[in-house]
């Protein structure tokens, strides 16, 4: 059980005010309504220090950085009593932030050996604002954090522009859902039981293609009235392409689709 049963938000972005910050908020107001106390810290606030992978390997069992870095302290602290964690990220060039990184792997090397977090419920927003791309690529390294600290994460979730609305409202229903589960830890069994948890989540396991159909599908449910209906017929033809065993000439439709999506969404 967390030290108390607090969710708490980390915005892994340097813009405060940005869409990650709207996605953390609306989860933590989720989580408000269904009675929980909730925090949020702007890890712009705190940034962590690059970890110098020092020999011998002594904060394994020091619980503690070698090096004197005061915002990894702070957010590892906040993080190990706290009751739920919601980790928001934007995605840069198809990737999570440098600040989630660093404090990613300050969190391995102190912390993932002793595994202070199991059954911690956890979910991961990303949101890849201008293009879309990398919008689960950029969710995987926080998700591999989750699994490896031995989390029990609920489902990623995909943000971009182009499904912003929906991806705020699905956030305040996560918050709801992990308000209940941060009253009380629930460890895995076992690690085969932890990897089954973690392959049955959805997304994660989409391949590049996979992931680029999935943005685009999310375009043209987002498309403005108005916009030219033959767009989404694409989709259609880029899984028939697909089942027929010529997945460059699905990808390439794909592709036409996600760019007249684009430019319908940009012109509404």
């Amino acid at each position: 059980m967390g030290a108390n049963g607090t969710v708490l938000g980390l915005v892994c972005s340097p813009n405060r005010e940005g869409r990650t910050n709207q996605l953390v908020t609306a989860a933590l107001e989720g989580a408000a309504l269904a009675g929980a106390p909730t925090e949020l810290i702007q890890m712009a606030d705190h940034v962590v220090a690059a970890c110098k992978d020092c020999l011998p390997w002594v904060c394994k069992t020091n619980q503690k950085c070698t090096y004197e870095d005061d915002a990894f302290e702070y957010l590892s602290q906040k993080v190990l009593s706290c009751g739920a964690l919601v980790l928001g990220t934007p995605v840069y060039w198809w990737d999570t932030s440098g600040m989630v990184k660093y404090f990613i792997l300050k969190m391995f090397r102190v912390h993932a050996r002793s595994a202070p977090l199991q059954g911690l419920p956890a979910i991961g927003i990303g949101i890849a604002g201008i293009t879309g791309n990398g919008l689960i690529s950029g969710l995987r390294p926080v998700y591999h954090f989750f699994q490896m600290m031995q989390m029990r994460a609920l489902e990623p979730l995909p943000a971009t522009r182009f499904n912003f609305d929906a991806a705020v409202q699905r956030a305040g229903e996560l918050g709801s859902q992990i308000a209940a589960m941060a009253l009380q830890r629930a460890p895995f069994a076992s690690l085969e039981e932890r990897l089954l948890w973690y392959d049955a989540l959805p997304y994660l396991a989409l391949s590049r293609a996979g992931e680029r159909r999935l943005l685009a599908d999310l375009i043209t449910e987002g498309l403005p009235a108005g916009a030219d209906a033959s767009i989404p017929y694409g989709l259609a033809r880029a899984d028939a392409l697909a089942a027929a065993g010529r997945p460059l000439e699905s990808l390439i439709e794909i592709t036409r689709v996600y760019e007249a999506g684009v430019k319908a969404f940009d012109g509404k």
